[in-house]
């Protein structure tokens, strides 16, 4: 059993437990995304191809195919 303070919205621990799961989901892609910036913004500082840019494409490539498949979901 979940423990939480009462609300007024009546809510199963399933429920209690669906929310949760989607706020870790949310707090990781957030991180994940924070990460992915810096690392571009670093990258973006020097002129020279590393094979270090050519996995952030890698990694642009399947978020974008990743998003796409969202997209066909809705």
């Amino acid at each position: 059993m979940i423990r939480r303070n009462p609300t007024l919205i009546p809510m199963t621990d399933s429920d209690v437990q669906d929310i949760r799961e989607i706020v870790a989901k949310a707090k990781a892609d957030e991180q994940q995304h924070q990460a992915i910036l810096n690392t571009m913004s670093r990258l973006s500082k020097t002129s020279k191809i590393t094979s270090e840019d050519r996995d952030m494409q890698d990694i642009l490539e399947s978020m974008d195919a990743k998003v796409e498949e969202e997209k066909r979901k809705e």
